[in-house]
């Protein structure tokens, strides 16, 4: 990957209305689940560092690091100040039981066996840990941005929860998120599939208005899902327990 595109994508995960807008969903839900600011998080698939950066600002006390698949994004991280290592969540370089905290941000899409990846988070996790899980939602969205990205699959409610419950989570919470951008996410897969266009589209950084104009309007699903859970929406997110007796 060359010095522009990852400078691209650094910028990309910096101010893109999605990257922005899911990272404050995400330390939302971060801090229903922290109880102790000495904790260790680990975020799987991190990029660039992004939400490494804002755990840091928002956890100064506690141990944050991430993994990262490709190793140059994880160079850009690390120049950050980050502590990221290159592995992947289906073998992760970590010990039994040495973590509390483990985001997987849109990567178990990427696995083929997502079953085997959720049982590794599960097998790094202490007692009582958590895993926060983000994936893309809805098979009938299938378009050319999953073929490019290398997704086996988008999911539902219960294809997210029986895979996490079958790893060995608690599944505390499974809600969809992103939900006023649907019709706009099924038009756009209309006319890619009448075009036959493999364009990604949502990937590129619009224009600064129309960044805007969207980071607010996704925001505005925030306050709606501290008090509730949405029953539809492109992407989903998950919380998993691990059990004490495992």
């Amino acid at each position: 990957m060359d010095e522009r595109l990852l400078l691209s994508l650094e910028q990309l995960e910096r101010e893109h209305w999605w990257f922005v807008v899911r990272r404050r969903l995400v330390l939302e839900v971060v801090g229903g689940l922290v109880e102790d600011a000495h904790l260790r998080v680990v975020e799987v698939g991190c990029g660039t560092g992004g939400m490494l950066a804002d755990l840091r600002a928002r956890y100064p006390d506690a141990r944050v690091s991430g993994i990262e698949p490709s190793q140059e994004a994880a160079v850009v991280a690390r120049q950050s100040g980050c502590e990221v290592s290159s592995a992947y969540l289906e073998d992760l370089p970590l010990d039994k039981s040495s973590v509390d905290l483990l985001l997987a941000l849109d990567v178990l899409e990427h696995c083929a066996d997502d079953v085997a990846a959720a049982r590794e988070a599960l097998r790094v996790l202490g007692a009582g840990g958590h895993v926060v899980v983000a994936v893309p939602a809805l098979p009938s969205l299938w378009g050319p941005h999953d073929e490019l990205n290398h997704h086996h699959r988008r999911y539902t409610r219960d294809s997210l929860s029986a895979c996490l419950g079958e790893a060995g989570f608690e599944l505390t919470r499974c809600t969809y998120f992103n939900s006023l951008m649907l019709p706009a996410g099924y038009l756009s897969r209309i006319v890619a599939r009448a075009t036959g266009s493999a364009k990604m589209t949502g990937v590129e950084l619009p224009a600064r208005p129309v960044n805007a104009l969207m980071r607010g309007v996704f925001g505005l699903e925030i306050p709606a899902l501290r008090r509730t859970d949405l029953p539809l929406g492109m992407s989903l997110l998950a919380v998993g327990r691990k059990p004490a007796a495992t």
